[in-house]
């Protein structure tokens, strides 16, 4: 019942809810941060939260900063509510548009009430997908969507099978990767099993490959780990051939 109540309240008054998120301290730390930012390989030592926990925020704009921006469309995978969302900066305060996939419906119709409310009229320039995401349905999914084929980043957020979906996905090559691991693997070679049982709500239990392994599968696809967000189970990954401004964040194996 709790649960549901807010549910409720964030959907409904998402106005107050994310007010400082969206129209207060949202924009002015978004563009105090920018100021910071240049395209040499260094990253700003200023965090940046809005939308997110450990800079994953901050790091986005920072690779973006010096990888440019070609087409400004995301994929979210494992959105949560749209609000919970590493993407949520981008489309709120930059201007991008994209695709948000969840296996939960409620959490997903949250944040499509919510992305309708605000944008109104061009909320079309964001597609909301429910469905249980599978190493074989993945491609499908994404050809549906009809995303392009180069969007400019792809999350990955799904507690567990995040490797198995990278490795899965096919038709696409985004430019930047952003994949979730079990940093408490850390410097191990460690994949999970593949699994069907599928949790609509996050615990606190570990999940997902190590660090390592997820980097060994970036590698193999083409892409090079540069950073790691605060807490450092999230991992920041570009393609090689946009690596110019960049240097490779050297991983001890």
């Amino acid at each position: 019942m709790i649960s549901f109540t807010k549910h409720l309240i964030k959907k409904y008054l998402w106005r107050f809810v994310f007010h400082n998120k969206i129209y207060n301290s949202g924009p002015r730390k978004n563009k105090a941060f920018n100021s910071g930012l240049d395209t040499s390989p260094t990253f700003s030592n200023e965090l940046l939260n809005i939308f997110t926990k450990d800079n994953e925020d901050g790091l986005l704009l920072n690779i973006f900063t010096k990888i440019g921006i070609t087409n400004k469309y995301f994929i979210d995978i494992g959105s949560n509510d749209c609000i919970n969302s590493n993407c949520a900066n981008l489309s709120f305060h930059h201007n991008w548009s994209g695709t948000f996939i969840d296996g939960n419906s409620n959490i997903l119709n949250r944040g499509k009430y919510i992305y309708q409310q605000y944008f109104k009229t061009i909320a079309n320039k964001f597609s909301f997908i429910q469905e249980i995401v599978t190493t074989q349905n993945i491609n499908n999914i994404l050809n549906s969507a009809n995303c392009p084929q180069q969007p400019d980043l792809l999350c990955i957020d799904l507690d567990g099978n995040d490797y198995h979906i990278w490795n899965a996905i096919d038709v696409i090559s985004p430019r930047v990767v952003l994949a979730e691991v079990q940093v408490e693997k850390g410097n191990t070679e460690f994949v999970p099993l593949y699994s069907t049982h599928f949790e609509l709500y996050e615990d606190n239990l570990p999940k997902g490959a190590s660090p390592l392994s997820m980097v060994q599968l970036g590698n193999k696809k083409g892409y090079q780990l540069v950073a790691a967000n605060y807490g450092g189970y999230n991992l920041f990954f570009v393609r090689e051939d946009c690596m110019t401004n960049l240097e490779h964040l050297k991983f001890v194996m």
